[in-house]
C-alpha cells in the first residue's frame, strides 16, 4: 500500500514536475529565440516575450522543485552525514524529511493567501497585456504542494527502508 502511494507520488512529479517543465522550457525557449529574431531581424520586438518569459522561469523553478528533488538534483551539504553510521544516517535523512515537509506547510499557506489576495484585489500585471496575476501566481502554490508530496514520498520511503533491515545486516 505504502509504495503504491510512492509509486503514485512519483508519477504526478514525473509529469507535472519534470515533462511539463521539459516543455516549458523548450517553449521558453522558443519564445527567446522568436524574441531575438524579431528585434533584430523585423527590428520590431514582442512586447510580450518579457513577460511570459518571466512566468515560465517562475513555472520552472517552482513547478520543478519537486522533481529536482526526487532525481537529488538539490545542492547537498554531505560531509558530517557521511561520517555517521548507517543507522545514524537513516534517522538523520528522516529527521531533516520531515523538516524540509514542514517547511514546506508556510509555502503552501503563504502562495494560498497570496493567490487570494490577488482574486480579491483582481490583481493584473502592469504590462499592456494586463494579465490576471492569480495565473502565474498558482504555479508557486502548485510547485510547493508538488515538494510537500515529493517529501512525503521520501518520508514513506524511509519508513519503509527502518522496517526492512531488520532481519539482516548492521
Amino acid at each position: 500500500m505504502m509504495d503504491k502511494i510512492v509509486r503514485i507520488i512519483e508519477k504526478i512529479t514525473d509529469i507535472i514536475g519534470g515533462l511539463l517543465q521539459a516543455w516549458t522550457v523548450f517553449f521558453l525557449m522558443v519564445l527567446v529565440m522568436l524574441e531575438v529574431l524579431a528585434r533584430y531581424v523585423l527590428q520590431s520586438p514582442l512586447s510580450l516575450a518579457d513577460e511570459l518569459g518571466g512566468y515560465m522561469l517562475v513555472s520552472i523553478a517552482f513547478v520543478g522543485l519537486g522533481y529536482t528533488w526526487k532525481e537529488n538534483g538539490h545542492v547537498r551539504v554531505e560531509l558530517v552525514v557521511n561520517l555517521l553510521p548507517d543507522k545514524w544516517k537513516s534517522a538523520m535523512r528522516f529527521f531533516t524529511l520531515i523538516l524540509a515537509a514542514l517547511f514546506c506547510c508556510p509555502l503552501i499557506i503563504g502562495s494560498f493567501q497570496m493567490l487570494q489576495d490577488s482574486i480579491l484585489f483582481q490583481s493584473r500585471s502592469g504590462s499592456w497585456l494586463r494579465t490576471p496575476l492569480v495565473y502565474p501566481q498558482s504555479v508557486i502554490l502548485i510547485g510547493s504542494i508538488l515538494l510537500l508530496l515529493q517529501f512525503i514520498a521520501e518520508i514513506i520511503k524511509a519508513v519503509i527502508s527502518f522496517k526492512q533491515p531488520a532481519g539482516g545486516n548492521d
